[in-house]
């Protein structure tokens, strides 16, 4: 359900920026959504993009929009519900060129923590583990980078269906929801990376490395032969969530 609540939150803001821009005969119009104004809009289009990795890309939806000289350029949002939760993720390959053996001492200490002090087994299930970002880090990995399918410009924060108001008189777009920078989003949020099972039934290995030397932590899915764990970035870990430190 995830992913159809995703898709109609995109398909929804993609199709007022269109029809606003189809009311005003094709002619630029200004888009608002909370304290963030962007004028010169023309365009809206889901991203198609994928990462180099293969990944699902930072960006969900590309604003296209007039700038001087006739030109266009394209600003990237990533779009999230109000109770999303995770903000990006973009694998250890992504996350390695952001920000060079953050994903891989993250691992390390993940696994660690669940031999030493939670005192898993081979076999046994692997609860959900977080870790805390630096304010550095968080920067980086919130904005990404063209090889993750971004770097992102904006969060946009709102409900699933998108709720809009086009006013003709004044060419404004107004969406009931937040468009935040993505550096202010990272500046003012904690966040956390979360480690999670891509499977159901994957189970702890303790042994398992990628081909760098890395802990992967879960073993290979016997249904569906996933052999690693996701890590994605959230700001909202439950209040009985499992938490390493790593640096």
């Amino acid at each position: 359900m995830a992913g159809a609540a995703a898709e109609r939150q995109e398909t929804g803001f993609v199709r007022a920026v269109k029809n606003s821009v189809k009311k005003n005969q094709g002619n630029p119009i200004t888009l608002i959504a909370g304290k963030v104004v962007i004028e010169g809009v023309i365009d809206a289009n889901k991203y198609t993009g994928r990462q180099e990795s293969g990944s699902e890309p930072y960006t969900d939806v590309q604003l296209t929009v007039r700038v001087a000289g006739g030109k266009t350029k394209e600003i990237n949002l990533s779009l999230k519900g109000e109770a999303a939760p995770s903000l990006a993720g973009g694998g250890l390959k992504g996350l390695e060129s952001i920000s060079p053996g953050i994903a891989t001492r993250y691992m390390k200490a993940v696994r660690k923590h669940l031999v030493e002090s939670v005192g898993l087994r081979r076999g046994d299930k692997v609860p959900d583990v977080y870790g805390r970002l630096s304010p550095a880090a968080k920067k980086k990995i919130v904005i990404g980078n063209k090889q993750m399918g971004g770097p992102i410009d904006y969060m946009y924060i709102g409900r699933m269906t998108v709720d809009s108001d086009y006013r003709p008189a004044s060419n404004q777009l107004v969406l009931h929801g937040n468009l935040i920078p993505a550096d202010e989003y990272a500046d003012t949020h904690d966040l956390y990376f979360r480690l999670r099972a891509r499977r159901e039934d994957q189970r702890f290995d303790p042994d398992a490395k990628d081909p760098n030397g890395a802990p992967k932590v879960y073993g290979k899915s016997p249904s569906r032969g996933d052999s690693a764990g996701r890590i994605v970035v959230t700001d909202k870990p439950p209040a009985n969530a499992i938490t390493v430190r790593f640096s």
